[in-house]
């Protein structure tokens, strides 16, 4: 094995590393998001990918947030009080910032389209490239910061963004880290690139989870030296697979033995992997950039800790300020944030079930299974996609939480009922064309 990785080594130095990091939300709720890419793109920088080769997409709107105790400071893991912890967003270059962090920009720089108005993938046939995409998702979709147009990226345009890529020659190999709920559905059956390996935070089945959460003892919680940041600081597979990587010697450590590790420490959802094989025997600084540096101070995790299902972690935040109150307004002012949450959830419930209930009254199928049936795979994209343009046309865009119900319109269209029964039963539910 090591004669393996030594002459993975020399030929990777003779090649170009490249990196695309993108975390796909905004506001503080989804601090978890930020905090995760900034760490990526230190690892990336700390491992010897050149700042030139990375390129990064994030909001940008955590690190100076009034709701931010230690601005313009954001963190990544706990610490006891006494200890400073390590600032992620000091030194972190962000190419795509605001409204920049889009579903189109993201597949240019992914697919190394030029057109865009910042930096895309510019390697060749001999380099290989590393994407880390952190966010919300849904079956066969993941998010962008709210307020995007669509607020949605499809699992059809992100593998035809890979193909392109191929096509183009931009890559020798590419490995995918992707955290989002449902993050299996956007591969499965779906990923046909060539020399590509996807890792997913979770099967197309399930959510994936936050991690150093408020409340969270077993982990240290969201506490920085003694006080509360009040949100999630990361998220489970993430923090899991960088936390390796800190306290790894990435020259060495291939990237199967990484795909272990990291499937073997995450125990709140699934890990998954898609594509080839091929790369497992090559060292994951191949990808992740190949010095032997070690990250000072940083050690992996504990296993245990219990987290949060990430499409609860607004609501588990929300209660948590409540709680945390020290005076009569704060308390007051929680309690509305919560309050809005919850009816924002209810309104977004009320409208897909509708939506429901209207196709199987057209079309003879039960409406429950409809919207919570579980997703195995992705198999008609083509409506898929139409199906969630007629939704954003006549609804609005997707939320962070009513990407879920994408999961309605999988099943929909692997059911085979048209389109035109699909546009009239979301004609239905969304008559009050308000945002869900």
């Amino acid at each position: 094995m090591k004669a393996v990785v030594l002459g993975s080594m020399l030929a990777a130095a003779e090649a170009a590393h490249w990196a695309v990091i993108m975390a796909g939300s905004n506001t503080f709720d989804n601090y978890r998001h930020q905090a995760d890419s900034c760490h990526a793109y230190h690892i990336a920088i700390k491992h010897g990918i050149p700042e030139s080769n990375i390129i990064h997409l994030a909001y940008d709107d955590i690190a100076h947030n009034s709701e931010n105790p230690f601005r313009p400071k954001i963190f990544n893991k706990p610490t006891k009080k006494g200890t400073p912890g390590k600032d992620v967003y000091e030194g972190c270059k962000i190419d795509y910032k605001g409204k920049e962090v889009n579903a189109a920009n993201f597949i240019k720089v992914l697919s190394g389209d030029a057109s865009s108005n910042g930096p895309v993938l510019k390697s060749t046939a001999a380099d290989r490239v590393f994407v880390y995409y952190v966010d919300h998702g849904g079956p066969g979709i993941l998010g962008v910061p709210y307020g995007a147009k669509g607020g949605y990226i499809t699992a059809k345009s992100v593998n035809k963004a890979l193909e392109t890529l191929h096509s183009k020659g931009g890559y020798k190999e590419l490995l995918f880290y992707l955290e989002a709920c449902e993050s299996g559905s956007i591969f499965n059956k779906l990923l046909t690139a060539p020399n590509v390996k996807a890792v997913t935070a979770a099967s197309p089945k399930e959510s994936s989870w936050g991690w150093y959460c408020p409340g969270d003892t077993k982990t240290g919680g969201d506490m920085v030296d003694g006080k509360d940041v009040g949100a999630c600081l990361g998220d489970e597979f993430s923090v899991r697979w960088m936390e390796n990587a800190d306290a790894s010697d990435l020259s060495t450590e291939t990237v199967g033995e990484q795909f272990a590790a990291v499937k073997k420490a995450v125990n709140k959802s699934h890990v998954q992997e898609y594509g080839v094989k091929t790369l497992d025997s090559e060292p994951a600084g191949n990808f992740e950039g190949n010095t032997s540096k070690l990250m000072k101070g940083l050690v992996p995790a504990t296993i245990e800790g219990d987290g949060v299902d990430s499409r609860q972690v607004e609501v588990h935040q929300a209660y948590y300020r409540v709680l945390r109150a020290k005076t009569a307004a704060e308390r007051k002012s929680a309690e509305q944030k919560l309050s809005a949450i919850l009816a924002r959830r209810h309104e977004a419930d009320e409208k897909f079930g509708k939506i429901a209930v209207a196709a199987c009254e057209i079309h003879n199928c039960v409406a429950e299974d409809m919207l919570e049936g579980p997703v195995d795979a992705l198999t008609n994209v083509d409506c898929h996609e139409a199906a969630l343009e007629m939704v954003v046309d006549q609804c609005g865009s997707f939320t962070d939480y009513s990407l879920r119900y994408s999961r309605l319109f999988v099943n929909l269209c692997n059911a085979d009922i048209d389109l035109q029964t699909v546009k009239t039963a979301v004609g239905k539910g969304c008559a009050s064309s308000v945002v869900v």
